[in-house]
């Protein structure tokens, strides 16, 4: 017979403690990112550059899941990173026409 894996669990602190580590280091990340797309000028560029920082933080997260909730509160702020970050990425992509 096999054992079933004993099940970790998941502290509510910890997961907050996740998200908001995520967001925040996420948010200084996808202001530096914004930048570089803004530099290049190239708008589809933009949307996959602004979506690093996100996808970074989401390979943290699933490195760190499954340990008390830390790893699932990054994994959790990833993904709104990597949203907004694509997003925004793709907005300022297109780089700045002032003329």
């Amino acid at each position: 017979m096999t054992d079933a894996p004993a099940k970790v669990p998941t502290a509510g602190g910890r997961f907050a403690l996740g998200l908001i580590v995520a967001l925040f280091v996420g948010a200084l990340a996808d202001f530096g990112a914004g930048l570089a797309a803004m530099a290049l000028a190239i708008q589809p560029l933009g949307f996959v550059i602004g979506a690093v920082p996100g996808l970074v933080l989401g390979a943290l997260g699933l490195r760190r899941r499954g340990r008390g909730g830390f790893g699932e509160g990054l994994l959790a702020g990833a993904c709104v990173i990597l949203l907004i970050g694509s997003l925004c990425g793709g907005a300022v992509g297109g780089g700045l026409n002032i003329k």
